[in-house]
């Protein structure tokens, strides 16, 4: 007899997704879709866009927010996805309405490569509050505090690391990269580019930023802890007394009150290294090389720091409220490395939304674009241009008192939105500016000469993927008085490092 009913539960599948429909349809009164480019048939924009690299990919979304407006939609493979090309939207979405629009929706190939256990590419479920929760913790005020003196001993090896070898410059900011955060974070320092805990970590970085790319997959995925032998060496020193104090050693003697597992825990010790080391290192590049594009700014950077610092001293962090120039180059600097070279990472939507009279449905990939968000006209007059002043002069919109405290990075587009924004921003910009302060007291940056004594000046390019270093370029690198060289050498002979 129940044979006679079989299409039962087809009936019952079907009146569902009718109703859902209906409801959906009813919910879209009135609402439009954003516009965007036509797609091909199922695939949407798919072959535009994997024809493309990270570079391209930027000058394609902008020229989409230059003909479709703010907001622009587009479909990969039936997947729909949005640009944003504006901040006020950004915040509105992403801070705001944070709850809907803090999903991840990073590729496949990252979530497989990570485990899906990396907290910056984790989507957002229990795993991730408590990861987040020790993340905070550990790149807290009060902890950056705390290694702040490593932070500056850093700075001044790595001033007189590059004095020693001028032409070592790539592999010497790179090698500050990792040094300002192991020095803090795990407990020791890294005195060598070629240091395993270095080059095993930008291997599998490099695996992670290859597999963003729509023209490339990863050509050895591997299991995201096979850097595990260095956690368990870290981890052995510290049971057994030896390590030196650090924020992880920190973790490890409380760590019930986070309640992460331990794999979540290494998971998020690695981001911190992985997120930590990357921008830092892109962005010190890009600032060499703009003080040789920019010399009056170069200029301007030495004589503040001359005035308020001196010649018999290096500067120290206590200098920094003095110093605005120091901070608006370096924000300058991010600003405009973003805009020439920054994708970010994506936000997905978690349920149905509206804004501005646009339904966006769940599941749909935003996009918040650096390239226009921080080239707006009316924020970022001269947005193509690198020029500090913005940050410095009351007549730009992006002006703010006191020079004591502002410019800085809080709530920089550059660094993220709402819930997914970079936990470590006071950290970066503390590692950034110490660095770029002692710099400008202490060597003169200019290009490179050929036989005959000419300028070899070069394009600044990125490398095709996020968070992209600058391509190979020259520089040279003098010290800019003998005094100043013997302040750093006996600054070295202190750190023992001589």
């Amino acid at each position: 007899m129940l044979s006679q009913f079989w299409w039962l539960p087809f009936l019952g599948v079907a009146l569902h997704l009718v109703v859902g429909v209906v409801l959906r349809r009813r919910r879209m009164r009135g609402a439009k879709l954003p516009p965007g480019p036509k797609g091909w048939p199922f695939v949407g924009n798919a072959f535009e866009l994997a024809s493309s690299n990270q570079n391209s990919i930027i000058h394609i979304f902008r020229r989409w927010a230059q003909e479709y407006g703010p907001i622009a939609q587009f479909s990969l493979m039936g997947a729909k996805q949005v640009v944003l090309s504006n901040e006020k939207i950004a915040n509105e979405l992403f801070v705001k309405r944070g709850n809907k629009y803090s999903d991840r929706g990073a590729p496949h190939a990252v979530e497989y490569i990570s485990m899906n256990q990396s907290p910056g590419f984790r989507n957002k479920d229990e795993g991730w509050r408590r990861q987040r929760k020790l993340l905070h913790s550990a790149v807290s005020m009060a902890s950056i505090n705390k290694y702040q003196t490593l932070m500056d001993d850093e700075a001044s090896f790595t001033l007189y690391a590059l004095l020693q070898s001028p032409s070592s410059f790539h592999s010497e900011f790179l090698r500050y990269a990792y040094s300002v955060l192991t020095s803090s974070m795990l407990g020791f320092s890294v005195r060598s580019v070629s240091d395993p805990f270095i080059t095993d970590n930008e291997d599998f970085t490099a695996e992670i930023m290859n597999s963003f790319r729509p023209d490339c997959f990863p050509s050895n995925v591997f299991p995201f802890l096979r850097h595990m032998p260095h956690w368990r060496k870290i981890e052995k020193s510290i049971e057994d007394g030896s390590a030196m104090e650090s924020i992880y050693r920190h973790y490890l003697l409380n760590r019930g009150d986070y309640a992460v597992t331990d794999e979540e825990s290494v998971h998020t010790f690695q981001a911190m290294i992985d997120g930590g080391t990357r921008s830092p290192h892109n962005n010190l590049l890009t600032f060499l090389f703009l003080m040789m594009e920019y010399p009056e700014w170069q200029k301007k950077l030495q004589n503040e720091v001359d005035q308020v610092v001196g010649k018999d001293r290096m500067p120290s962090y206590k200098d920094i409220p003095n110093l605005p120039t120091v901070r608006a180059i370096m924000k300058e600097t991010i600003r405009y490395r973003s805009i020439v070279a920054e994708l970010g990472i994506s936000h997905c939507l978690e349920e149905d939304d509206f804004y501005d009279g646009y339904f966006f449905e769940k599941g749909t990939v935003f996009h918040a674009t650096f390239a226009s968000i921080l080239m707006d006209k009316e924020m970022y007059p001269d947005g193509e241009l690198f020029n500090p002043a913005r940050w410095l002069e009351p007549s730009y919109p992006t002006y703010k008192e006191p020079l004591s405290v502002y410019p800085n990075c809080q709530s920089f587009p550059a660094f993220g939105y709402g819930r997914r924004a970079c936990p470590g921003v006071d950290f970066a910009e503390r590692s950034l500016v110490i660095l770029i302060a002692k710099l400008g007291w202490g060597v003169n940056i200019r290009w490179p000469l050929d036989q005959y004594g000419n300028e070899i000046r070069e394009t600044l390019e990125y490398e095709p993927v996020p968070a992209p270093r600058p391509m190979k370029f020259g520089c040279n690198i003098e010290a800019r008085d003998p005094e100043r060289v013997q302040v750093v050498q006996r600054a070295a002979e202190i750190l023992n490092v001589v």
